[in-house]
């Protein structure tokens, strides 16, 4: 069984620290380097949350925007070594996502590197985004774990992610019981447009899910208790660091003074 689901069956309510990664080779902002210049910034930052007692960790190719639909082989192959250096080097669950939305992609790495969970941003339906139409992977999600024998390797998927706007939707409600019931998602991420708006998903969610709820975005160490009331999990980042935005490095002071937060709210 993943990890993650197993922390959350134990009410751990796990912080997920994302690891935002330079430009891969294969992507459009590579302007040249070595992989090791990309590893060994990866585990400096993977460093301050492993030695903070963060949960889980989360891989994410965010250099590499604006993105294609499809990952590139060297973008797999280079997303693979970080993804494994990581997971070798602290021992705790890792899991990734690649901005592409390429779940055939994210499932050969997962497979590769020994990770934990895959999160998929447009797992239904269809949703428009700063680089396009994004669609469903659902069925190439289910087909990629399937191939590589890799059941215990969980797929959380975003229900309209912050980042796009959905296409011919039913509705928020609709779309949960979608992912969950037709799409298979082993757990939910939720992320509104704004804080409010991410409650309200909640809200709306924890009367329907069957299947554990991660918060994607806007978690700080302020509203963490008032989060997983309702949540399972949270997913951190911008918060954590110097810049206040995802581009910017982790501010070890911030991250101590987030786990303080969420200590006290475990107590």
């Amino acid at each position: 069984m993943s990890e993650i689901l197993s922390l959350i069956r134990a009410g751990r309510k796990p912080v997920v620290g994302m690891v935002q990664l330079e430009p891969l080779a294969g992507s459009c902002r590579y302007n040249g380097g070595r992989i090791e210049a990309v590893l060994e910034a990866a585990l400096r930052e993977a460093e301050v949350l492993s030695s903070h007692e963060v949960d889980c960790l989360m891989v994410q190719n965010l250099g590499d925007l604006p993105v294609d639909n499809h990952a590139t082989a060297t973008q797999i192959s280079w997303m693979t070594r970080v993804t494994s250096g990581i997971r070798q080097r602290f021992g705790r669950p890792v899991g990734l996502n690649l901005l592409e939305n390429d779940a055939e992609a994210m499932f050969a790495v997962a497979s590769a590197a020994s990770a934990d969970f895959v999160r998929i941003k447009v797992f239904i339906g269809a949703m428009m985004t700063p680089f396009g139409l994004e669609t469903a992977q659902s069925h190439a999600a289910i087909r990629a774990r399937n191939a590589v024998d890799a059941e215990n390797i969980a797929i959380f998927a975003d229900v309209h992610d912050r980042t796009g706007t959905p296409i011919a939707s039913g509705g928020f409600e609709e779309d949960l019981g979608f992912a969950m019931r037709l799409g298979g998602a082993d757990g939910l991420v939720l992320t509104g447009k704004t804080y409010q708006q991410t409650l309200e998903y909640l809200t709306v969610a924890r009367k329907a899910a069957h299947v554990p709820i991660l918060v994607g975005g806007g978690v700080t160490e302020a509203n963490f208790a008032e989060v997983v009331a309702l949540a399972d999990g949270v997913i951190v980042s911008s918060s954590l660091k110097s810049s206040a935005d995802a581009f910017g490095k982790f501010d070890p002071e911030k991250v101590e003074s987030f786990m303080g937060a969420v200590r006290r709210a475990r107590a």
